[in-house]
């Protein structure tokens, strides 16, 4: 806020009022501009209750962004980088988009398992319950949002081209970063380490305890007879888009040049398999929710597991040296914990 808001008023003017009954002020405590949190609010379930989130509707605030992300990403080498500069100014304008993007899709993240909280009290005219679930629709659109800008190849508008471009100067200062970090700095983008660990990050985001247990919770704060977003739908979808290629016939001549699962797709599955073995492990978690989380995760493992051994067979020697090597770990590695124990 750059200037006082609806809120700051009703402040003023509650405490500058000197009658006796105040109930006629307090009675707007629902109407939807007075909606208020504090600052630890911003960690709790709440993702209205957010830093950066400017808008009404923040899925359409972050859909925006995502928007001036791929923009400008198609503007680096011809309009950012002018003539005579340096081309490390097209990784610093890369790296800008990438941080761009992360707020959005942790943004959005925030829906996933989230519960409006309201400071109504009983009586309160129009009053709301203190705990309203988010909306079942908008936790999924949420969900397909931040898989779509992270898990996705596309999403990080990556190109040979653009790849060669993006190197650094060997300013002694670092360029505000030191000494040391500009003798660290490494001329080539380390392309495969920065995207995994920004996916890496998105599945912290998805599949870290709080939002696991928050969606558990969730599950019995609504009725049976109405649609929600349950631990099961959460690490299906999840699995559905980080393992997309299964199944899918294998390309003519795919080569470990043309290989059927992207490098960074590769990198992704390994992290997913890493997530859910360490979830499915006795131990791993306390609370009531982590029980129905560790099995449902080593059902996953194992589901993933035969669909692997699946395609394997269906692609027999079809496929390149990367994907079989994928797929041939991946059912040497899940089977410890995908039997019950």
């Amino acid at each position: 806020m750059i200037d006082i808001g609806p809120y700051d008023l009703w402040a003023i003017e509650y405490g500058y009022t000197f009658s006796k009954d105040l109930k006629k002020i307090l009675a707007r405590v629902a109407e939807p501009e007075l909606a208020y949190a504090t600052d630890e609010d911003t960690g709790g379930p709440d993702p209205l209750a957010r830093r950066y989130d400017f808008s009404k509707n923040p899925l359409d605030y972050a859909k925006a962004q995502l928007d001036l992300v791929q923009y400008h990403r198609g503007r680096l080498l011809e309009k950012f980088v002018k003539s005579g500069d340096s081309w490390s100014k097209a990784r610093r304008g890369y790296e800008l988009t990438l941080s761009l993007q992360m707020r959005s899709v942790s943004m959005m993240a925030n829906w996933i398992g989230g519960a409006h909280v309201n400071r109504d009290r009983k009586g309160d005219k129009n009053g709301r319950a203190p705990i309203s679930v988010v909306p079942t629709n908008s936790q999924k659109d949420a969900l397909k949002f931040v898989i779509e800008s992270t898990f996705r190849d596309k999403a990080y508008g990556l190109s040979t081209e653009l790849l060669r471009h993006m190197t650094v100067d060997k300013w002694l200062d670092g360029g505000g970063g030191g000494f040391a970090h500009a003798m660290s700095s490494q001329p080539a983008w380390p392309v495969h380490d920065r995207i995994i660990g920004l996916q890496a990050s998105t599945l912290t985001m998805l599949m870290n305890p709080t939002t696991l247990r928050r969606t558990y919770d969730n599950e019995f704060r609504i009725p049976a007879d109405q649609p929600a977003l349950t631990l099961p739908d959460l690490l299906k979808a999840l699995s559905t888009e980080i393992w997309s290629e299964l199944g899918q016939k294998p390309k003519e001549g795919a080569t470990a040049r043309k290989p059927l699962v992207s490098s960074l797709r590769r990198n992704l599955q390994q992290e997913h398999i890493d997530r859910l073995i360490t979830l499915s492990l006795p131990g791993n978690g306390s609370g009531a929710a982590y029980k129905a989380i560790a099995l449902l995760a080593r059902q996953e493992l194992v589901e993933i597991r035969a669909r692997v051994a699946k395609s394997s067979k269906d692609w027999g020697g079809k496929v390149d040296p990367y994907t079989r090597a994928i797929s041939g770990g991946c059912r040497t590695r899940s089977p410890r914990c995908s039997t019950p124990r």
